[in-house]
Order: C-alpha cells, then structure tokens, then sequence
C-alpha cells in the first residue's frame, strides 16, 4: 500500500486527481519492481527495459509485425501522426537529421552463461558526445537506472570501398562488386531453392544499394581494384537476388544483403577462408553461431583490412541509422537487430570490408558486415556493424554452400 501523505504528494506533483494517480504509481512501482529489484537484469529485463525506453525515452511506438515467430522482439519506430515522427520529419525537411535518429540502443551481455539469466545491461550507442546529456539519454538513464552504459560511436557510414586482384576459384574475402560500385567483399557462399550457387555480400555491394536488377554482372575484383567490365575473366556472376534496403524514417530494416548467382565455368571454394597476408593462417567455416555474447572473440577477412580480430560489443541493437549513399543527395536507413563488433588492437573495419562474413574464434559464421564507424566503441577505434547470418540467408532463402572443392 502507497502511503496518504506520499500519494497526496504524488499528486501536487504530476497534477493528476486523486482518481488518475493510483494507476501511476502502480505502473511506477511494477517497472521499479520489475527492472530495480534484482542487482542485474536477466535477459527479459533487459529486453523489457530496452523496450521502455523506446516508448518512454523516444516516444516510439510498436510496429505491427505477422504473427509467426511467438519469440520475435517487438521492434519500434516513429509512428505518423505522432510528435516523435513529426520531429523527424522536420529535421530531415531542414537537412539535418533529429538527434533521436543518432542513438541507438542494444544489449551488453557480460557473461557467457547460455541461459536468460545472465547478466545483462542496455547499450546506449550515441553517434556524437553532445547527446550525452540530451533528454532521451537521461530518460532512459532513469529507465534502466544502474543497468545502462552509454558509448559514444561516431557516424555510422557503410562499409564500401586498398589492393586486391583477381583470385580463381573464389574466395572469401576477396574484391568484389556491382559493375557500377567501387568494391566490397565476397562474404560466403549460399545456394538458393533452385540448386543455384553464388556470392553472399551486401546489398550495396552487390546491388547497388537498390538500383541494380536481377541479371546485372558482378565483377571480381570490383572496379575499384582494377575490375572491367570489358574484361570477360572479370565477369563472374549475376545479381540474383537482394533484400531492399528501406529508407523511409518509420522503417525497420534487418539486413543489408544481396546474393548473384555464379556464372558458368566459375569454381569457388567455399569452405576455407585464407588470409591474404603471406604467411597467415587461414580456417575451415563450421555451422552457424546463432547465440552471439558481449566479449565473445570474433574473426573476419575483408577486402580492405584482411585479417582482423574483434569482439562482440552488444547484440539485438535497434536505431542504427546509417548513412547508405554518400554526396550531395546522401541517403540514411535505420537497422535494427544489429550487432555491435570492436576491434582488438585497432579497427575491425573500414571502407571495402562491406560484405565480409564475420565467425567465432573457433570459424563459426556469425554475421555479415556492412557498417561502422571510424570512432568510438571502448577503445576508441571505431564500431563495426553486422547483420546476424541466419538472418540474412533466411531473407534471401538461401542456404550456406560448405561443399568441398571437387564434391
């Protein structure tokens, strides 16, 4: 029971009636019980906090979704007809961008306990250290009082174009691209329904962020490194597929990815990814890692940085907005679902890894690269973006190709 002289508080405080206040303070009271009563959140508190702060720090609302996956996370956005869209609308309108479009919000995981009681916390990624002290990053300090980190990142720009040459078979991890982009990384290798092999990489890579058509030719190495489209041998697939990449504000894209089915005659190897360096050792790709935790050991080849180490910075991180076409008409999508990656000993990434696949330290495919920043992350050297493998292949409905050379 709330104490008389604590309600009749409460209400010259809020200016509620006596009537209006008793369910404020229960809900005040179930989210104090819910997300303040343990010394850490478990898995659902996380999430449900990371959920109170879109409705009550962004003033977001839940975006509809087919009802399918019972265990599917509830996703949220500026809706129309609300101030929060209006704002947005505004700013873009003005040819800025509202400062709620610059902060995102995942979950640190810190344990590596399997279950949905680990210790957790809720990421707050801001894009700028001005927002620090804005009013969403203080309400949702409140909101998850104790049980919140907030890290500063930079601009998020995605990963497109730093040598590379022409690698027969194919290779993960090499140059490659769109006959109109500069260059980004073969990721891996998938098969579609039809039996038909191909390259996995992003959408910008592989389409052109929208603007390529199924049947265009992709080039190996990309244009950038010397790839033409007069050059037959540079010919080496066709865009088959891609996921459109939605720019529209109220929007909540997952991936960023596209796939382009081999051309006749091509080979790849599709099971081992060698680092480029000479000398360095490469791996053999398992099968997928779904369960992705704060710290895990990560590895990747890119087109750009080769061999990098990182580590898993947070995962499920919703309102990644990124800048997807660069110039005078720049264009910005939002992610959602996103994981957040830093490099060990410097970047994990930079211009040109777009599209590489990232696995566990023991080679297990985890994700697809596609975005990061320059600066931020813990230590300073930016935050690598990515999009959850399973994810991906099942977007495109296709399958990771592991077949050995000559199977």
């Amino acid at each position: 029971m709330i104490p008389r002289h604590n309600l009749r508080f409460i209400t010259r405080a809020t200016g509620f009636s006596g009537t209006e206040v008793f369910p404020w303070a229960l809900n005040c009271l179930r989210i104090n019980l819910r997300f303040f009563g343990a010394h850490e959140m478990n898995l659902d508190g996380a999430e449900n906090a990371k959920a109170d702060v879109f409705r009550h720090a962004f003033r977001y609302g839940e975006v509809p979704r087919a009802a399918l996956d019972e265990d599917a996370l509830p996703t949220f956005a500026p809706l129309p007809g609300t101030q929060a869209h209006a704002d947005i609308l505004h700013a873009r309108r003005e040819r800025t961008f509202d400062p709620k479009e610059k902060i995102a919000v995942g979950i640190l995981r810190n344990r590596p306990d399997h279950d949905r009681g680990a210790a957790l916390k809720v990421g707050l990624f801001v894009q700028h250290k001005k927002l620090l002290h804005h009013p969403v990053v203080e309400a949702a300090q409140r909101i998850a009082r104790g049980e919140i980190e907030v890290r500063v990142t930079g601009r998020v720009r995605r990963r497109a174009s730093a040598n590379a040459k022409p690698c027969r078979p194919l290779r993960m991890g090499h140059s490659v691209g769109h006959h109109r982009i500069t260059a980004g990384t073969i990721g891996c290798f998938g098969i579609d329904r039809d039996g038909g092999i191909g390259i996995l990489s992003n959408n910008h890579v592989l389409a052109n962020t929208n603007r390529g058509r199924v049947g265009d030719i992709i080039l190996q190495p990309g244009r950038a490194d010397g790839g033409r489209m007069q050059e037959a041998d540079h010919h080496v697939a066709k865009l088959h597929a891609f996921v459109p990449i939605d720019f529209d504000p109220t929007a909540s894209n997952l991936v960023d990815c596209a796939f382009a089915r081999l051309d006749a005659g091509r080979d790849c190897d599709p099971r081992r990814i060698d680092q480029i360096v000479l000398g360095a050792n490469g791996w053999d790709i398992g099968e997928i890692e779904d369960l992705l935790l704060e710290r895990m050991p990560v590895k990747k080849v890119g087109r750009t940085t080769d061999f990098r180490e990182g580590w898993v910075d947070a995962i499920d991180v919703d309102n990644v907005r990124v800048q997807m076409i660069s110039g005078a008409r720049a264009k910005f999508a939002i992610f959602n679902r996103q994981i957040a990656i830093g490099g060990t000993d410097g970047p994990f990434s930079k211009g040109g890894d777009s599209g590489a696949l990232i696995c566990t330290h023991d080679g297990r495919p985890a994700a697809l690269l596609f975005a990061g920043t320059e600066t931020g992350g813990l230590n300073g050297h930016g935050i690598t973006y990515a999009n959850p493998i399973r994810t991906v292949l099942e977007a495109l409905e296709i399958d990771l190709y592991t077949q050995p050379a000559g199977a």
